[in-house]
């Protein structure tokens, strides 16, 4: 046998050793020449593992080649007696997600569903090296942690005690290439594969040709640093696990843990368990954005009390104790109120823990781009009553800063709600007499825009909790 044809057996032979004794296992098959190579393989050389096999295609309707390729799968299985399985998936295209991500999501979807309705232990897909290598630059550009710069593991338990095994890991691209061409196999090329709008194929097709000339051997460098880093991860991973089971007490919907004992934790086990945690309480199939956890660690670190509405999580400081806990809030209705501002002096907002302070001011020119959602800076002299803080009338129409026409209050509530409700929890502004001065939280109105003149009114909101 050749000498490349035996090189790569080799490699497959010690990495299909992550395939379970016994067990049915389904490869996912796209006729494509990964895929094709580790059929042909297991089928000429691993009688044992080819018993137990299932072959599995899954029709995206995306290409206009998809039948030919469901065919094509389709008598490979025929070819070497091996049950065949498809499955045709529709995939709507979201604003969170690229075409790219929700594909791969239901296509393992229909995957599982076929491997648990034949009772298979295992899906088995056919990553290779080159892979592997495009995984990692992708994490590192969408600004991954620890896991994500891994790459792709090559065992992943998924759901219901299936795992998702990747054993080709350890061949290349070009090996698989020189395999098909001494094997005369026949494959099907992908043309989408050729589409550099996708994010993967351009760092395939555009950016590995660059690093290429910078280091030929760029993509086993990224290999081995892919190992290192994963002995790194299984370690804190290891760690981590054994400080939960030590110090943290999982009830169905929360956990408590002492905060003096959390503090005393590395930065990396203290990130790992926070993850833990909230992917456990809230049954989260998706990992946890880094400043969602920057936030807990630092509430947690400094004995807080914080709400993410993202995750309807609760995180609490009690007596020295820590509890995260899953908690939707109730949505209450607004207050209804209306409170006269004393100018200048100091006014109290019971309902809201606030304490208003006005004073009067020269104009400077900082005051034109003022950062501070809770300061406002205003045209004294266009001031024509008193003011008061009230509910607004959504129907009230006003010139937000910059703007040159009138909206009503609603359109720019419905406009500006998700940025304004993180600071204050209902619409609230401060009126003169019926017209709109400053939306709290938000803009001022036009007409009370800053000039040279010689007299400000700020208005400065402090809470007091």
């Amino acid at each position: 046998m050749d000498k490349d044809l035996q090189d790569i057996i080799k490699i497959l032979s010690a990495d299909l050793r992550i395939l379970p004794a016994s067990g049915g296992l389904l490869f996912a098959v796209s006729g494509g020449p990964d895929s094709t190579t580790l059929v042909d393989i297991i089928a000429n050389n691993f009688p044992s593992i080819k018993k137990r096999m299932r072959i599995a295609y899954i029709h995206h309707g995306l290409r206009k080649n998809a039948d030919r390729e469901l065919l094509f799968v389709k008598n490979i299985a025929k070819k070497w007696d091996i049950p065949f399985h498809s499955r045709k998936i529709k995939i709507n295209k979201t604003s969170d997600k690229s075409l790219e991500e929700i594909a791969r999501i239901k296509r393992y979807d229909a995957l599982f569903t076929i491997a648990k309705k034949y009772n298979c232990c295992a899906v088995v897909t056919a990553h290779t090296s080159d892979d592997n290598a495009e995984t990692i630059i992708f994490n590192l550009l969408n600004g991954s942690g620890l896991k994500g710069l891994c790459g792709i593991f090559p065992s992943t338990q998924v759901k219901d005690g299936l795992f998702l095994l990747r054993p080709m890991l350890s061949v290349s691209k070009s090996q698989i290439i020189s395999y098909i061409n001494k094997r005369n196999l026949r494959y099907l090329t992908d043309e989408s594969n050729l589409d550099t709008r996708f994010k993967r194929n351009f760092i395939r097709h555009k950016i590995f040709p660059l690093f290429e000339k910078i280091n030929p051997a760029f993509k086993k460098n990224i290999s081995r640093t892919s190992k290192i880093l994963t002995d790194d991860y299984l370690y804190i991973k290891s760690t981590a696990e054994e400080i939960l089971e030590k110090y943290f007490t999982f009830d169905k919907d929360s956990v408590i843990f002492s905060a003096k004992i959390f503090k005393k934790f590395h930065p990396s086990i203290q990130r790992f368990v926070l993850r833990k945690i909230i992917v456990s309480i809230c049954g989260l199939s998706h990992p946890i954005d880094f400043a969602t956890i920057e936030r807990i660690r630092n509430t947690v670190i400094s004995g807080n009390k914080i709400y993410i509405e993202k995750y309807n999580i609760l995180v609490m400081y009690d007596n020295g104790n820590i509890t995260i806990q899953k908690h939707k809030l109730q949505k209450s209705k607004p207050l209804v109120f209306s409170v006269s501002l004393k100018i200048p002096g100091k006014t109290k907002i019971p309902d809201f823990d606030w304490t208003i302070i006005t004073r009067y001011t020269s104009f400077k020119k900082n005051f034109l781009k003022n950062p501070d959602r809770f300061v406002a800076y205003i045209n004294a002299q266009a001031v024509k009553n008193n003011l008061i803080v009230c509910n607004p009338d959504m129907h009230t129409h006003f010139i937000p800063l910059g703007m040159d026409k009138q909206v009503s209050f609603h359109k720019y509530w419905k406009t500006h709600k998700k940025h304004i409700t993180k600071f204050v929890q209902f619409p609230v502004v401060v009126q003169d007499g019926k017209k709109i001065v400053w939306v709290i939280g938000g803009q001022i109105s036009d007409d009370y825009a800053i000039k040279k003149v010689n007299r400000i009114l700020e208005i400065r909101i402090i809470k007091e909790s």
